[in-house]
């Protein structure tokens, strides 16, 4: 059995593919934060098999087990000038390592969050370093 969240709006007919292998549909009342991928979703839908890639896609659907990742861009200027913003947001099974970079004038960094909470979080206090 092969679960996926609808993140974009409850599953409803036309709105999955594979009709004849799904096992089951779970609308829920309101969206709601599924811990299975750290996010939130209008319902599941569970298949016999797995979908590929691409259907997932077409239709936004999130294959259990994956997360969503922020990742914030911090930039630290030579004259003590810094800037910070989200400047990415990714599905994965497992958070992104972050990284920095040494340039002529600046550092970058790229540091991942498991919430946008975190991120918005991480952002304002960099602007207020």
């Amino acid at each position: 059995m092969t679960r996926y969240y609808s993140t974009q709006r409850p599953v409803l007919p036309g709105g999955f593919p594979e009709k004849d292998k799904v096992e089951r549909i779970q609308n829920f009342d309101n969206k709601e934060f599924c811990e299975e991928i750290g996010d939130e979703a209008w319902g599941l839908i569970e298949y016999s098999e797995p979908l590929t890639q691409e259907q997932a896609d077409a239709y936004e659907l999130i294959l259990a087990g994956m997360k969503t990742f922020w990742c914030v861009t911090t930039s630290v200027y030579d004259n003590g000038k810094v800037r910070a913003a989200i400047t990415n947001c990714i599905q994965a099974v497992k958070k992104p390592e972050s990284e920095s970079k040494e340039l002529r004038n600046k550092d970058v960094y790229h540091d991942w969050f498991g919430s946008k909470d975190e991120a918005d979080q991480f952002v304002e206090d960099a602007k207020n370093a």
